[in-house]
């Protein structure tokens, strides 16, 4: 479901996120170079990775997409829901996948059923993602309440 709220909100900045969510659904987890600009900053960082709260962090957000992909080999993830207001972007996403793979942040493959599910507000400027607020909300099935979602 897309909600543009805006009239003058660009719907090239859907398109890029469309392109982004389709790549990165397709395990080219190098999107985030293509689509975050190089000053993105986030503003959850120093929640969920504190070493990486400086910085270029598109490294960090490849790597959280290359772990989840090797853990959940059966990898699916959908954008549920985008709301734009101006340079805002709300985007409300779900991964799920069978944990057959590799460990996830510790947790070894338990062969059951994983649902993540996340909602994001990203600044988008020229075509580019540049600030982000929100993150990883639930993760069921691994048994990782409390845990840190920081690269590896």
């Amino acid at each position: 479901m897309i909600v543009q709220t805006d009239a003058a909100a660009s719907a090239a900045d859907l398109r890029t996120l469309g392109a982004y969510s389709a790549r990165m659904a397709a395990g080219d987890f190098d999107a985030v170079f293509d689509t975050f600009a190089p000053e993105f900053r986030t503003h959850v960082s120093a929640r969920v990775n504190p070493e990486g709260a400086a910085g270029d962090i598109r490294g960090h957000e490849r790597s959280y997409w290359a772990s989840a992909r090797a853990a959940f080999p059966d990898m699916r993830f959908r954008v549920e829901l985008l709301i734009q207001s101006g340079d805002l972007v709300v985007s409300n996403w779900t991964l799920t996948g069978t944990h057959t793979g590799a460990p996830f942040f510790g947790v070894p493959p338990s062969g059951r059923p994983v649902t993540i599910n996340g909602t994001a507000i990203l600044r988008m400027r020229d075509g580019k993602v540049v600030e982000h607020w929100g993150g990883p909300h639930c993760a069921e099935g691994l048994g990782l309440a409390g845990a840190r979602f920081g690269a590896a």
